[in-house]
């Protein structure tokens, strides 16, 4: 049993500001502090579902993690996870993923259950604030008391939406007189750079490129950050030759396995380093 208590920027409702990915690679960086030591890749399965309370912003509830069974959506078709808040179990956020199995593998439901608590931190408490505010004038008290609130990840293309590197770009004219859809498309980029960032930190990574790149013929070159909330060196990699997406291929997987992630993984976090750039990517 292990609790994990974190902070960021909310409205007075508890729900997230805009915060920038930046923020949110600090958050997981702080969970990662509380849940293994410095010096450990990979976060297994067992230390995940080991949390069992969270307290978010000062606002304390339990978590309640499981992995046993199928998990289904509202129209009966398999889902990988979800994240759901009901008033019916007050002050407790449910996170349900599916089993390791045919069409999951271990690092997919690792992913996928990043992923989920990264809703349970950053979104429960919004849904547990607006529970306890009641009905408003015109709402009936009795479906107020029933509504429950659920993110759902549906498969594996799910995981892998990210934001632009930079956050100003992001376009929000799609969402142009839809609100619920802008705060949907929000939170599920934050859950993406929660899970991403707790299961392979950029630190890491670093360390591990460094380590690795050489044993697979890749090539590491170093410059300034041009990052100002992230000053330092930045690293990028290139693969000379005419096999050299096969070098590039082969320290993916080693960095996969280190991480214990898929490597489709490793190669978004490379690309939201900046250790790959466009042109680079590996399909």
């Amino acid at each position: 049993m292990s609790v994990l208590t974190l902070h960021y920027r909310h409205s007075q409702w508890l729900r997230p500001a805009y915060l920038k990915h930046s923020e949110v690679e600090g958050l997981a960086a702080m969970a990662r502090q509380q849940l293994v030591d410095a010096n450990m890749d990979a976060i297994s399965m067992a230390v995940l579902s080991d949390i069992t309370k969270l307290k978010i912003n000062d606002l304390t509830y339990d978590l309640y993690i499981s992995t046993d069974h199928v998990i289904h959506d509202e129209n009966n078709d398999p889902v990988l996870g979800i994240c759901e808040y009901d008033p019916g179990v007050p002050d407790t956020a449910m996170i349900s993923v599916s089993p390791i199995g045919e069409n999951a593998s271990e690092e997919l439901v690792l992913s996928t259950l990043g992923h989920e608590l990264g809703h349970a931190i950053l979104d429960a408490p919004g849904w547990i604030v607006n529970t306890s505010m009641g009905p408003g004038l015109f709402d009936d008290p009795s479906e107020i008391a029933r509504k429950a609130y659920r993110t759902t990840t549906r498969d594996g293309r799910h995981l892998a939406q990210a934001a632009p590197a930079n956050d100003s770009t992001i376009e929000l004219s799609q969402f142009a007189g839809n609100q619920i859809d802008r705060e949907v498309y929000f939170a599920e980029l934050r859950a993406n750079e929660f899970m991403g960032s707790l299961l392979v930190p950029r630190q890491r990574l670093n360390l591990a490129v460094e380590e690795l790149a050489p044993q697979h013929g890749v090539t590491i070159h170093r410059s300034p950050s041009l990052d100002p909330e992230l000053p330092g060196i930045t690293l990028h990699l290139t693969a000379e030759g005419e096999f050299g997406f096969l070098d590039m291929e082969c320290l993916q997987k080693s960095l996969a396995k280190r991480f214990g992630v898929n490597p489709r993984f490793i190669q978004v976090r490379m690309e939201r380093y900046g250790f790959l750039k466009l042109g680079d990517k590996i399909d």
